[in-house]
C-alpha cells in the first residue's frame, strides 16, 4: 500500500491540473467565439488552428509516443540514464528536422495557393492565418515529446500543466493583443494567431526548465541511421497509418466545412453548396461541448478501468475480465445516457449561456445548438467506445480498433456529403456521421472482444440495466425540459441581468433534472450492484 500512495497522490494532482486545464479551455473558447461570432474569420481561425494540432496527434501523441516512450523507459531500466539521454538527443533531432521540412513544404504550398486566391480575400485570410500558425506544430509535438519524458520518469504535474498556459496566453491574446491591434475583426484575428506562436515557445522553454531541473541533458544527434532510431521509425510506421486514417476523417469535416461552404466556383459559373458561412464555427462549438463532459466522465472512468483490465488480462481470469469490462461499460454507457439526455433537451440553453454575446447571434447558438442536440444522441457510444477500446488495449491488441476505425471513415465521410443537402440538418450531418459510426464501432468492437475473450460482455443482465437507465435518462430529460420550459419566461420578467436569467434557467433546469434522476433509481437493496451501474 505505502508504495501507491505516490500514484495515487500523482493522479489526483494530474486530475486538478486537467480539470483547470479543460476549465480555462472552455473560457478561452467562450472568449474567442464571442469576439468573432460564427463566421468567415472565426472559420478560418479554427481551421489554421487545427492543423497544427492534427499534426501533434499524429506524431506528438501518436505514433512518437508509441515508439518513443517504451524504447526510452527500456534503455533508462537496462542502460542506464546515459543511454536514455543520447536516444532522447537522437530523437529530439529526427524530430526536429522532419517537422521543420514539413513546416517548409507546407509554408511553400501555402504561399502558392495564397498568390492564387488574389480575387478572394476570405480564401486569403485562411491561407494567411494557417500560414502564421503552422510553425507551432514545431513546438507543440517537441512539447509532447518532452511531456513524454516527464511521464517516464514519473513527473506528470508539469506536462498536465502545459495545456493551461496555452489557454491563458491565447485568452490575452483575444482580449488584449488583438483589440490593440484594430477594431477590424480581420485584424485582430491575427493578434490571437500570434498569441499560439507565443505561448508554444513559453510551453516549450518551461518543459526545458523542469528537465533540466530533473538533470536531464539534452542534446542534439541526428543519427537516423542509429538501431534504436531504425526501430523506432519501425514501430512508428503502423500507428502512423492507422492514426493518419482516423485523422484524415477530421481532415475532410474540415475541408468540406472550410473549403466548400461559400459555395464553388468553376468553368466560370457559380455552384451553390448547402452549408453556410460559419459552419465549421458551428460544428467546433458543438464539438467542444460535448467533448467536455466526454473528457471528465468516459475518458476518465476509462482511464481508471484500465489498469484493472490488463491485470485480469495478464492473469488470463476471462470471466473476471468480461465482468469488470460489463460493469465499466454500464458506467458509461448510464454516464453517456445521462449527459447526452440533457444535451438534448438543454442544447439551446447551455450554448446560449456560454457563447450568446457580442458577436455571436442568436442564429448561431441555434445553428450549434441542432449540432449539439445530434451529438447528445451519440454521447453513450462515445462514452462506451473508451471502455472497448481499453478492453483491446489490455488484451495486447491495438491493431483491431484501427481496423474498425478505418472501415468507419468512408461511411462517416459518405454519410456527411450525403446529409448536408437536407434542410434541417446541414453541418448537424456532421454529427449524425459520427454518431451512427460510432455506435456501430462499439457494437463491431463488443463482438471482437467476445470472441477474444471466449465470454459475453453484453448479457440480458446488462441489457435490463440498460432498459432500466434508459428509463431514468427519460424521466431526467422530461423534468429537465419542463422546468426550463415552465420556468424561463416567470424568471425572465423577475432577474433583469442576463446572464443570471440564464444561469438559473440552465443550472437550475438541470439540478431538477438530477433530483428527479436519484430518485428514478432502483433502491441498492433490491437490484443487484452490476444492474444498478
Amino acid at each position: 500500500m505505502p508504495k501507491e500512495r505516490p500514484v495515487i497522490s500523482s493522479a489526483k494532482s494530474v486530475a486538478i491540473c486537467t480539470f483547470v486545464s479543460r476549465i480555462t479551455g472552455m473560457l478561452r473558447d467562450m472568449l474567442i467565439v464571442q469576439a468573432f461570432g460564427a463566421g468567415l474569420v472565426l472559420d478560418s481561425f479554427f481551421y489554421a488552428f487545427q492543423i497544427p494540432h492534427l499534426f501533434r496527434r499524429l506524431f506528438g501523441e501518436g505514433a512518437l509516443a508509441a515508439a518513443f516512450v517504451p524504447t526510452f523507459t527500456g534503455a533508462l531500466e537496462t542502460e542506464g540514464r546515459p543511454a536514455a539521454e543520447k536516444l532522447l538527443a537522437r530523437t529530439l533531432a529526427l524530430l526536429t528536422v522532419t517537422l521543420a521540412v514539413i513546416v517548409v513544404l507546407l509554408e511553400a504550398i501555402l504561399v502558392t495557393f495564397w498568390a492564387f486566391s488574389s480575387d478572394n480575400p476570405d480564401r486569403q485570410l485562411m491561407l494567411a492565418l494557417t500560414a502564421l500558425m503552422l510553425p507551432f506544430m514545431l513546438t507543440i509535438c517537441i512539447v509532447a515529446l518532452f511531456s513524454s519524458i516527464l511521464n517516464c520518469l514519473h513527473s506528470f504535474v508539469p506536462a498536465a500543466l502545459i495545456p493551461t498556459v496555452l489557454n491563458v496566453v491565447m485568452i490575452i491574446g483575444v482580449v488584449r493583443v488583438g483589440p490593440l491591434m484594430s477594431s477590424q475583426p480581420e485584424v485582430q484575428v491575427f493578434g490571437l494567431a500570434i498569441s499560439v506562436l507565443v505561448a508554444g515557445v513559453i510551453q516549450l522553454l518551461m518543459l526545458l526548465y523542469v528537465l533540466r531541473r530533473m538533470g536531464i541533458s539534452l542534446g542534439w544527434s541526428f543519427q537516423p541511421r542509429d538501431e534504436k532510431v531504425r526501430r523506432m521509425i519501425q514501430l512508428m510506421l503502423p500507428v502512423m497509418l492507422g492514426q493518419g486514417v482516423l485523422l484524415l476523417s477530421v481532415f475532410l469535416d474540415t475541408q468540406i466545412c472550410a473549403f466548400l461552404a461559400p459555395g464553388v466556383n468553376a468553368f466560370g459559373a457559380d455552384f451553390p453548396y448547402p452549408l453556410d458561412v460559419g459552419a465549421l464555427s458551428t460544428l467546433t462549438v458543438a464539438q467542444r461541448l460535448y467533448q467536455f463532459p466526454l473528457g471528465v466522465l468516459g475518458v476518465s472512468l476509462a482511464i481508471a478501468a484500465f489498469p484493472t483490465f490488463s491485470r485480469l488480462a495478464a492473469r488470463e481470469d476471462w470471466q473476471q475480465w468480461s465482468h469488470e469490462v460489463a460493469g465499466s461499460l454500464r458506467l458509461a454507457v448510464f454516464a453517456g445516457f445521462l449527459t447526452g439526455g440533457v444535451m438534448i433537451v438543454l442544447a439551446e440553453p447551455i450554448v446560449q449561456l456560454l457563447f450568446e454575446y457580442r458577436n455571436f447571434s442568436a442564429t448561431d447558438t441555434a445553428r450549434s445548438a441542432r449540432v449539439l442536440m445530434f451529438y447528445g444522441f451519440g454521447m453513450w457510444a462515445f462514452c462506451a467506445w473508451h471502455i472497448v477500446l481499453r478492453g483491446f488495449y489490455s488484451l495486447g491488441d491495438v491493431r483491431t480498433p484501427v481496423k474498425i476505425s478505418c472501415t468507419m471513415v468512408p461511411i462517416n465521410l459518405a454519410l456527411s456529403l450525403v446529409l448536408i443537402w437536407f434542410e434541417g440538418i446541414r453541418e448537424a450531418a456532421f454529427a449524425i456521421s459520427t454518431v451512427t459510426t460510432s455506435t456501430l464501432s462499439v457494437l463491431v468492437g463488443l463482438l471482437w472482444l467476445r470472441k477474444r475473450a471466449e465470454h459475453a460482455i453484453v448479457t440480458s443482465r446488462t441489457i435490463r440495466a440498460g432498459i432500466v437507465m434508459l428509463g431514468i435518462t427519460l424521466v431526467t430529460a422530461a423534468a429537465t425540459y419542463w422546468a426550463h420550459a415552465s420556468w424561463y419566461a416567470p424568471l425572465a420578467s423577475i432577474v433583469p441581468n442576463q446572464v443570471l436569467l440564464r444561469g438559473i434557467d440552465t443550472f437550475g433546469a438541470l439540478a431538477l433534472g438530477c433530483v428527479h434522476s436519484s430518485s428514478a433509481l432502483p433502491p441498492h437493496s433490491n437490484c443487484p450492484k452490476p444492474a444498478c451501474y
